[in-house]
């Protein structure tokens, strides 16, 4: 996997799932979707995002793509489309206190 620059800005791990905020589920083509706050900036690929752990409504899942209706950067918090895989399997749904 990728480690982007914006990963080693924020000086996480690159296996460091992201907490995101998700709107809402949904499915684009047959692909498993979530309506999301991006939670940093990141180019236009996603490559910040792309291949990441993200816990999304208590489950972890790998971000598979992004999904957009404007073009250019993303920027923090801009709510934006990313498909998933099958949850990830062997990692606690939640985070223990």
């Amino acid at each position: 996997m990728r480690t982007s620059p914006t990963d080693m800005r924020r000086g996480a791990p690159p296996e460091a799932p992201l907490p995101i905020v998700c709107f809402y589920a949904y499915g684009y083509k047959g692909r498993s979707m979530y309506a999301v706050r991006a939670p940093f900036a990141t180019p236009e690929s996603g490559d910040g995002l792309i291949g990441r752990l993200a816990r999304i409504d208590g489950r972890l899942y790998r971000i598979v793509s992004i999904l957009r209706q404007i073009q250019g950067p993303i920027v923090a918090g801009e709510m934006i489309g990313v498909e998933v895989g099958a949850p990830v399997a062997g990692l606690p749904p939640n985070p223990q206190p």
